[in-house]
């Protein structure tokens, strides 16, 4: 048996919270819920540097955890829940 293109995606999404500073993040946009929060706030709301912070948003949204906006200058980010009801459902 070889693992599938579900396995695989599945295997992404798991990987966009193996990390603690991950769930961190996944955490303050709860608290914020589908608003969402432009990235220099969830910045201040973590304390990361602003590479740090990019680099855990790639890895959150490659795992398709996240949803952007553009709202003039800003991109402001959100969980998809969408995305994280499918964990439930599985």
């Amino acid at each position: 048996m070889k693992p599938t293109d579900k396995h695989k995606k599945s295997a992404v999404f798991f990987d966009a919270l193996a990390h603690p500073r991950r769930q961190m993040i996944l955490q303050v946009l709860e608290e914020v819920k589908a608003g969402g929060l432009p990235f220099h706030r969830l910045q201040a709301r973590t304390g990361l540097s602003a590479a740090t912070l990019s680099f855990h948003l790639g890895k959150m949204n490659a795992g398709g955890i996240l949803q952007r906006q553009i709202k003039g200058p800003e991109t402001w980010l959100s969980l998809n829940y969408t995305a994280l009801s499918r964990l439930h459902a599985s």
